[in-house]
C-alpha cells in the first residue's frame, strides 16, 4: 500500500501546543468524531458524551504510564551538551539525540552529567535520523535524574517549559500512576474523574496496562517516509500487564464483552499479547517489549473498540486506525474533519472513536 494514500493538508494552527486545561477548558470538552464500522456511518459529537457509545459490560483498558522530562546536560570536551532521551531498548541501551555536530561525536565517547556527576553516558552507535544508541551508567540513576533536573524538549510539540514545570499533572491522564514514558500517552488525556465515574456507573469495567512510550512516538519514527507502508519500522517499547488485568481481559473475552482500547499504546499492547494465541485463547500476565507495527491487513485478536487522537498525515498512527476501521472509511472521516475546520490534531487535540 502506498504512503500517499494517507496524505492530507494539515494546518499547523490546528495542532495546539498546550493541554486543554492550560487553555481554559475542561479535559472532556473536546470534539469527537465517531466511526461506526458496522453501519459505515460517521457522527460528530463531544467527548463528554462518550459514555453514550459504551455498553454495560464493556471493558475499558487504560494506559497508566505518564511522561517524564527528557533532556539533561552533559559535559563534552569542556562544553555543555544537551542529551535528549527518546526511548529505551530491550538490550538495556537508550536512544538519544545530541545537540552537537555528528562530526564531533564518535563511538565509545563517555559524557558526564552536569546535573549529577555519578551519571555517565557512553555513545555506542550512530542511528538513523541523527540519533545515537547510548548506555547510561548506572542505568537506575537516569529516571530520577530526569525527574529532578530534566528539561522538556520536543520536536513534535513545543511545550511551554514554565507550564511543564509548574503544572505537570496537566500533561498526564488523571489515572496515570507510573512514570516512564518519554512522550505522552495522549488519548487518555480526555477523561476527567467525573466522566470516568459516569462510565463506571453505566456498568463499564476499567482495567489498566502500562506501556512506556519511547522512540516510536518521535516524529522521525512515526512519520512514514518510505513509499510503501509495509517497509516502515517502529522501535521497541516496554509494557506490563499484571495478573488482575489479565483476569479482566480473559473474563471479558470468554463472556463476549467488548474490549475498548484507549490509545494506540493500549491497542499495540493487547494485540501483542494475543498475536500468537488468537482471539479465544487465555491471556497470561506478562511484561516485555513490543515492536508491533499495525497496518492494513493486520488481523485483530484483542480489541473491539478504539479511542485515539487525530493524527498527522503519513503517520504510523493513522495507518493503525486505517487497519482497524478501513483505509477508505478513515480517510473519508478525515475529509469531513477538514471540511468542518473546527477539529484540533495531535497530542492535545480532539479524538476519534471507532466502534
Amino acid at each position: 500500500m502506498k504512503t500517499a494514500e494517507f496524505e492530507f493538508d494539515l494546518d499547523s494552527k490546528v495542532m495546539p501546543q498546550d493541554p486543554v486545561q492550560l487553555r481554559g477548558k475542561t479535559r472532556d470538552s473536546g470534539r469527537m468524531i465517531v466511526l461506526n464500522r458496522s453501519t459505515s456511518k460517521i457522527e460528530h459529537a463531544m467527548f463528554s458524551s462518550i459514555a453514550d457509545y459504551f455498553r454495560s459490560g464493556d471493558l475499558l483498558v487504560l494506559n497508566d504510564s505518564y511522561m517524564l522530562s527528557n533532556t539533561l546536560w552533559f559535559q563534552h570536551s569542556g562544553e555543555a551538551l544537551q542529551v535528549t532521551v527518546y526511548g529505551h531498548e530491550p538490550d538495556g541501551t537508550t536512544i538519544v539525540e545530541l545537540k552537537l555536530s555528528d562530526d564531533l561525536l564518535e563511538p565509545d565517547q563517555i559524557l558526564t552529567s552536569l546535573n549529577d556527576d555519578r551519571l555517565t553516558c557512553t555513545l555506542l552507535e550512530q542511528q538513523p535520523d541523527k540519533l545515537w544508541k547510548a548506555q547510561f551508567n548506572p542505568s537506575e540513576l537516569l529516571l530520577p535524574t530526569l525527574d529532578q533536573y530534566g528539561l522538556r524538549l520536543d520536536e513534535t510539540i513545543h511545550l511551554d517549559p514554565t507550564y511543564w514545570k509548574s503544572n505537570p499533572e496537566a500533561y498526564r491522564s488523571v489515572y496515570a500512576s507510573k512514570p516512564g514514558s518519554l512522550e505522552i500517552p495522549s488519548a487518555g488525556l480526555h477523561f476527567s474523574h467525573e466522566l470516568l465515574a459516569q462510565i463506571s456507573t453505566k456498568g463499564v469495567e476499567i482495567a489498566y496496562i502500562t506501556l512506556h512510550v519511547g522512540a516510536t512516538e518521535i516524529l522521525a519514527v512515526r512519520h512514514i517516509s518510505v513509499e510503501e507502508i509495509e517497509k516502515h519500522e517502529v522501535r521497541s517499547e516496554y509494557f506490563e500487564v499484571n495478573q488482575r488485568t489479565g483476569e479482566q481481559l480473559n473474563r471479558a473475552r470468554a463472556e463476549g464483552r467488548r474490549v475498548i482500547a484507549v490509545g494506540t499504546t493500549v491497542m499495540r499492547t493487547l494485540e501483542t499479547l494475543t498475536r500468537e494465541i488468537g482471539r479465544k485463547a487465555t491471556i497470561k500476565p506478562q511484561y516485555g517489549w513490543t515492536d508491533l507495527y499495525i497496518y492494513p491487513g493486520f488481523k485483530f485478536n484483542a480489541v473491539d473498540v478504539l479511542l485515539t487522537n487525530l493524527h498527522r498525515p503519513r503517520s504510523s498512527h493513522i495507518v493503525l486506525t486505517a487497519a482497524f476501521a478501513g483505509t477508505d472509511f478513515v480517510m473519508q472521516s478525515y475529509n469531513e474533519i477538514s471540511e468542518k475546520g473546527v477539529y484540533e490534531f495531535d497530542m492535545f487535540g480532539d479524538c476519534m472513536l471507532i466502534t
